[in-house]
This record gives C-alpha cells, sequence and structure tokens, in this order.
C-alpha cells in the first residue's frame, strides 16, 4: 500500500481514497509549496501495530539521508546499488 507522510501522526494512505492525489507521483502533495512542508511518498507503507506491546520487531528510525526521490520513487541506497550492480 502507498502513504504519504509528512510529520508523525500525518499519514494518508492510497486506500483513503482522498480525491485528487496521484499516486504514482504523490502529487499534489509532494509538492514543496504545499502546506507546512511537502508529504514524502513511500511505495511501500507497513501500518503501526495497534498495539505495540505485541509486536517484539526491533525499531530502526529511518533516516532521510539514506533515500533518494528520482521522478517522484523513492529508492533506498540499498535498492539502487542493486541496480545497478
Amino acid at each position: 500500500m502507498k502513504a504519504l507522510i509528512r510529520n508523525e501522526g500525518e499519514t494518508i494512505t492510497e486506500n483513503m481514497n482522498v480525491p485528487g492525489i496521484n499516486w504514482n507521483t504523490g502529487y499534489p502533495l509532494t509538492d514543496p509549496g504545499w502546506g507546512v512542508g511537502p508529504y514524502t511518498l513511500i511505495e511501500n507503507y507497513i501500518p503501526p501495530h495497534e498495539d505495540a506491546s505485541e509486536s517484539y520487531e526491533e525499531v530502526v528510525e529511518e533516516n532521510e539521508d539514506d533515500y533518494v526521490v528520482i521522478d517522484g520513487k523513492r529508492y533506498s541506497k540499498a535498492e539502487l546499488r542493486s541496480l545497478i550492480e
């Protein structure tokens, strides 16, 4: 599922059926002039669990510097390396 995220708690997902969003690019919400800043398009968004105490997965904080956006699509640097090799 795709999602647009701006800040913690500000997430819009594809299944919310918000009209006017191009889910290939995230436009217009990815436009830098949007509101108090643009949203970031996430291709494979996994919603957080309702009860975090039941989850034993290690939480890894994402660093925005680990990603690159090309033509509106967000790639991790690991994905880009695998495409180049």
